[in-house]
Parts: structure tokens; sequence; C-alpha cells
């Protein structure tokens, strides 16, 4: 019998993979029609309560058969009537919880939480498994004919056979099928209602698109990969491919500091979908975790599954107008609040640190309104409370700042005398002769200390150098007028891929206190969440190499010097970047000033690049922590 199982299924994946479309694409990957089509578990479990064990199948893994463990939760009594359905995603870490399947099913509705790891019911991977969650399977070397082999491709194919397999249950009503997913589920969530234009209702938690832009992994995962497979992993796998076609009205539920999904990639995920389908529910401090009790979700479900007089829907706030210092938020017609908020941030940077005030409003009518600070920047969003305790959100506005641009990609941004162009040819092509032990990282400062690639303006240090590194082999990825944004696209271009250092070096980021025609000028916070996005690139492509981290070094005459006090307030944050990234601070900024606290131009010869002098203060720095 199992024999027999196997080879239906591998007869299943066969006719599978000849009915895909011949284009490769986010919208084309996956045949969906297929995989809707009505399909039966293959075996049933064991019933507790509400729930029952099943299994059905997943689409073929390097040519094997596979199988998708679920909860199938049903309501008790009468089994005639049709039911509304919903299929529920769990995230990272997660698996097909039991508690959710039987929260819905309570609920009134058949629900199938499904597993997108290859679990079993014990949480362990069974002999017929996809492939597994872990993030070094999410993200990996893949060429496009092995698009059909990632976690991605899979665990969202595992959702849409799950939407078959509640079709071909007597019962439900095929036109009433909703999603929900966390985290990880919720990115899937995303992708689903852009890919399943059948289902009613859809509520990502959490999770959402546009993870190269802003995410947990833009600095870590998808840094580490070759810029190709980067490349190929977002446009097949990142739902702000699909999303705007989303055909069902859509709760987002979020929370201002989610460590993921930051605030910014959610913004522009909603964003793609039609006004009109989207409600918001953005919240200061909400916790991260698989979490399926929020109000909120269960009622926009039954609002699109179940709609009638007996149901209110959720507060929905339109777009946010300015005037001068007043806010004025419409509030859509549904479903009238009883209090309402507005949440202000005046910090910058990254938005796990940021803190947040509330203020009052003025609630009258159809709208909100709300006094807004004086000082720019900030960013602000309103909420609202309805009688029944369910809070929804406007979208956020930012005052005076935008993205933080030294967090974006930038090839060349300021006109140089040495060809930086040339300059970074040339590093990838001594990447054939030259096997570093140590990569100096930064801007001229790093740039005009010596090392390979040679500079015309370089070597103002060559005898701290010879005496810091000996005859170990160093590359010197120091360019003069680079920013953060410089090296991250420098980093997605290939400068460290394949190196296999033991140390590398990092000082960055004093460029960007320098607004100019091509780029403005950043503040302290946000030049400290470039500074930690190098880090973060440095070690996802380097795995393995320790990471010294230099405190920006001190620039102007005098500690009161304006760049100085900018320059203290970017090394301020830094404590946090190090430990955040466990790697290795080193501020020698001090050493660089007398007893007055004053920088000599025999140090600093223009108070911001060191001298001969200037330079032997930092090869004596790093020696200790270069040869411990």
């Amino acid at each position: 019998m199992i024999r027999f199982l196997r080879l239906s299924l591998l007869i299943l994946a066969a006719d599978f993979t000849r009915a895909q479309d011949a284009s490769l694409n986010a919208a084309s990957l996956w045949n969906v029609p297929q995989l809707l089509t009505p399909m039966p578990a293959l075996t049933v479990g064991a019933t507790e309560g509400l729930t029952q064990e099943i299994w059905y199948a997943g689409e073929p893994l390097a040519g094997k058969p596979t199988r998708i463990f679920a909860y199938l939760g049903k309501p008790a009594g009468d089994t005639q009537t049709p039911r509304p359905a919903v299929l529920l995603v769990h995230g990272g870490g997660g698996r097909a919880f039991k508690e959710w399947a039987a929260h819905w099913a309570a609920h009134g509705y058949i629900a199938l939480a499904m597993d997108t790891a290859g679990q079993g019911p014990d949480g362990k991977r069974h002999a017929d498994a996809g492939p597994d969650q872990g993030d070094n399977v999410k993200f990996q070397e893949f060429t496009d004919a092995q698009a059909r082999e990632q976690w991605s491709y899979h665990a969202v194919a595992a959702v849409l056979r799950g939407h078959g397999l509640l079709n071909s249950i007597p019962g439900v009503d095929r036109e009433r099928v909703a999603i929900t997913g966390i985290s990880w589920g919720g990115y899937l969530t995303c992708l689903v209602a852009g890919l399943d234009s059948k289902l009613k209702a859809a509520v990502p938690v959490y999770g959402c698109g546009f993870l190269g832009d802003n995410s947990y992994w833009r600095d870590r995962s998808l840094a580490g990969l070759t810029e190709a497979s980067r490349q190929r992993w977002l446009t097949l796998f990142d739902p702000s491919q699909v999303i705007k076609s989303a055909a069902c009205p859509m709760l987002f539920l979020n929370g201002t500091h989610d460590f993921a999904y930051p605030p910014d990639s959610y913004r522009k995920t909603f964003s793609l979908v039609a006004r009109e389908k989207v409600t918001l529910s953005v919240r200061v401090d909400l916790d991260h975790g698989h979490i399926w009790t929020f109000k909120e979700v269960d009622t926009f479900i039954d609002n699109a599954l179940q709609a009638g007089p007996e149901r209110l829907p959720l507060v929905r706030l339109g777009a946010i107008a300015q005037e001068k210092q007043t806010a004025t938020v419409p509030i859509l017609p549904g479903m009238m609040p009883v209090s309402a908020q507005l949440h202000v941030t005046k910090d910058t940077g990254a938005w796990t640190t940021r803190q947040w005030q509330t203020l009052p409003v003025t609630l009258t009518g159809a709208e909100i309104t709300a006094d807004l600070p004086q000082e720019r920047p900030f960013t602000f969003f309103f909420t609202a409370t309805d009688a029944r305790g369910l809070i929804t959100s406007s979208a956020y506005l930012e005052m005076g700042t935008g993205e933080n641009t030294a967090c974006i990609p930038h090839a060349k941004l300021e006109n140089d005398s040495y060809g930086w162009e040339q300059r970074h040819e040339a590093i990838l092509a001594m990447h054939k002769s030259l096997s570093p032990e140590v990569v100096m990282i930064g801007d001229s400062i790093t740039h005009f200390w010596a090392g390979e690639p040679n500079t015309p303006n370089g070597n103002k240090g060559t005898e701290a150098w010879k005496d810091l590194f000996k005859d170990r082999p160093v590359l010197n990825l120091g360019f003069g007028w680079d920013r953060t944004q410089n090296v991250l696209w420098r980093f997605d271009h290939g400068e460290l891929q394949g190196l296999k250092p033991k140390c590398i070096v990092i000082h960055i980021g004093t460029n960007n206190l320098a607004g100019t025609a091509n780029a403005r000028e950043n503040t302290a916070a946000e030049i400290a969440e470039g500074i930690q996005a190098v880090v973060e690139r440095a070690k996802a492509q380097c795995p393995g190499a320790k990471i010294i981290l230099m405190a920006v070094f001190p620039r102007g005459e005098t500690a009161d010097n304006p760049m100085s006090l900018k320059v203290a307030a970017i090394n301020a944050f830094l404590p946090a970047v190090a430990k955040a990234s466990n790697v290795t601070l080193s501020d020698i900024g001090q050493q660089f000033c007398g007893p007055d606290g004053k920088i000599s131009q025999e140090i600093m010869y223009d108070f911001l690049h060191p001298t001969a002098k200037g330079y032997t203060i930092w090869a004596n720095a790093l020696k200790p922590l270069l040869n411990p």
C-alpha cells in the first residue's frame, strides 16, 4: 500500500511539473489552478476534541514525493450546513498548531493548520518531508532550474494544496475561505493572497514583503547570497512581486518595533494592495510570537465571510491629511471608534530602538484631529479603538525625514580623484591572486593608509601599515568619499564574495554627515543603523571572520566643533551595535587628541585624515586586536 501511495504521488508530481509555464517569475512559478484542485487527504490519524490529524500530498523534492502534515478542525454538531473555512499558516520555528485549528473550529469554521517545515505531529521531520524551514535552507544559492526545490516554493504550494484539500471536504463552503498566517506564515499569506484569487479574506500578522529593502534578513541571510541568487530570491519569492494582485480584503497587523518585518517594509507591502481592500492594525510595542488570539483577526474574517446585521466591522481609517501643525485622518464608513490616539516618535534610524510618545486627539464626527510637534523630524500615526476594545490604525507619516539612505545600497555618489569604478573593478580582479588574512573596510581614511590596491593619493601611513601587518596579505577596501550605502553596494557587487579573511576591520560613517546635492546628511541614529548593516553583511559574507568595528574617528579641531559633536552622537550608538552584532568595538578617538582635547595637525593634517603619526596611533591600537 505504501509503495502504491508513493508511486501515485510521484506520477502526480511528474504531471504537475510538465504543466508548469516555461517562463519563470513569481506570478507563474506556481501552477495555481492545479494546486487548488480539490484533493482529499491521503491518510487520517487521531482525533482529539474538534481536531483530527491528516496528511496530504506535497510537491516533489529532488524527484521524490512529499507529504504534508496538518490538523483539521471541525465545529461540533451539524455537518450538513456549509461552513466557512480558514487556512492557518505558522511562522518560523513553529509547526502545525492543533490549538489554533481548535480555536477556529470552536468559532464555527472548518480550519486547516498545515506544517510548512516537513514536521509531523511530534514536531520532528518525517521521511517524506519537504524542505526544512531554517534560514540556511530558506536562503541558499540556487539556479532557475532549482527554484521549485526551494522552501518558499514548497511552503506556498503547501498552503495552496491545503486550499484544494478544504475544497474536497464536505461541509466547506468553497466561496468562503480565508487565510491568516503569523511571521513567516504572514509572509506566506502575502504571497498566497496575491496568487489565489479564490480567497475571500487574508490576514498577514507581522509578515510582509520588501525583505531586501529592510528586514532582519536583509543584512544577514540575504546578504550572504551571491548577487545572482539574492536577486533571483527577491524576484521569485518576495511578496512584493505578487501582492498587488490580491483580490480579497486584507487586514495587516504588526507592531512598531517588530524585529523582523519593520514598519517601512510593511507600509510598502500594504500600499501595493488596492486601498479599499486594506484595514490596518499597527500597534506600539506589539509582541512578536505565535499569537493567534488577536480579536481583530477573528472579527475581520467574520465580517468578510459571515457578514450580517449582527456582525460589526472593524474601524477603518483613511489617509492622513496634514496642514501646518495639524493632522487629520478620516473615519471611513462602517464602524465608529469610541477613542483614538496619536503616536509620535522623534527618533530616526532602526525602528526597533525608537521611542514612541502617545498624545491626545480630538474625535469629532467622522474624523480624528491632533496637534503635531513643532520640532522635525518625526514620524506619527493614529490608532482608533471601538466599543469592543478592538484597535485599528492609519498608516504612518514622516515629517522631515524619509527612508534611511544610509542603509540603501548605492554606487558612487560623489566626484573623486582616483576612479571609484576602476578601484572596484581592480578589487574584484585581485580576488584571483590574493587571499587576504585581513580586510580593511572604510572611506578615504582607510583608503589613503596604504596597501593593495595601490592608489596615487594613498600610502600616507606606509610604515605603520608595514609594522602592523608585516607579511600578512591584506586587502584595502577603503574608498574615498564613501558612505555606508556605498560600502553596502560594493558588498552586494562582489567585493567580499569568496574571501575568507581571519579578520575584518570596519571604519565608516563620517561621510554620512556630509549633505550634498547627491546625498542628504544622515542623523546619528541613521548612520549607526547603516554601520550595523555594514557589519552584518560583512559577517554574512565572511562567516568566521573576527570583526573589529572602529568608532568613528573625531573630526574638527576641538571637541565642541559641530562635526565633533555629531561624531560623538554616532559613537554613542555603537556599543549597542557591537553588542547586538557580537563584534569587537574599538574607540580610540581620544588617542588622536591632546590633553586639551584638541587635534593637532601633526596627527590629522585637516582635522579629519590621519598623518603618518595618526596612522601609527591606529596601527598600535589594532596590534593587540589582530594579534591576540
